[in-house]
């Protein structure tokens, strides 16, 4: 503790933060493992459903033998349109988890070990790694516009100053310039 605190370039002594075994294990089990085996868990019963459909579809090329078919077809499209939508979302999600977690694993890998190796883990690292997650923070903005379309519309709309090549047509008129968006089946307008 006496070597990392003085500083023989500056001549002059900061502060280090040195955890003990059973904070380091119990910060970061609380703040990463738990959060992250829970969206493992989620993400599992996602999936899971979506690979074992419960209504069985009917082959496209057999003969409907239903009075209704322009109504059952107009239903297997609404349901097939917000399975398309609901996966997209659970792969947005998914890709955003995991850069979170693969941006702060090493941080608190380093966090529970670094104790239990008489804290021999070098300040660079350490520094390189809580940058690493900070960084992740600074990605997110750029994830969700590049796997989200009407993000994306938003993002460039406020880094452009409301451009109007970014913005749709709004539908109250010229006087208000708007966007709208689909979300659960119903358009919500953005403004």
């Amino acid at each position: 503790i006496q070597q990392r605190q003085f500083n023989k370039a500056s001549n002059s002594t900061y502060c280090i933060f040195m955890v003990n075994k059973p904070y380091a294990i119990t910060c970061s089990v609380v703040a990463f493992y738990i959060p992250f085996l829970l969206m493992v868990l989620a993400y599992h019963r996602i999936y899971e459903p979506r690979q074992n459909p419960q209504e069985p579809r009917q082959n496209p090329q057999e003969p409907r033998q239903n009075p209704q078919e322009p109504r059952q077809n107009l239903q297997d499209q609404h349901s097939s349109h917000r399975m398309k939508t609901e996966t997209k979302a659970a792969k947005t999600l998914c890709i955003i988890m995991g850069c979170f977690c693969l941006c702060w694993a090493p941080f608190f890998v380093t966090n529970i070990v670094d104790p239990f190796i008489n804290y021999t883990v070098p300040g660079k690292l350490w520094t390189a790694f809580l940058w690493l997650g900070y960084i992740n923070s600074g990605l997110n903005p750029f994830l969700y516009a590049f796997l989200n379309k009407a993000f994306r519309r938003a993002f460039l709309i406020i880094l452009c100053c409301g451009h109007e090549r970014y913005r749709r047509p709004s539908i109250l008129g010229q006087s208000v310039p708007c966007s709208t968006t689909t979300i659960n089946g119903s358009t919500h307008v953005l403004r």
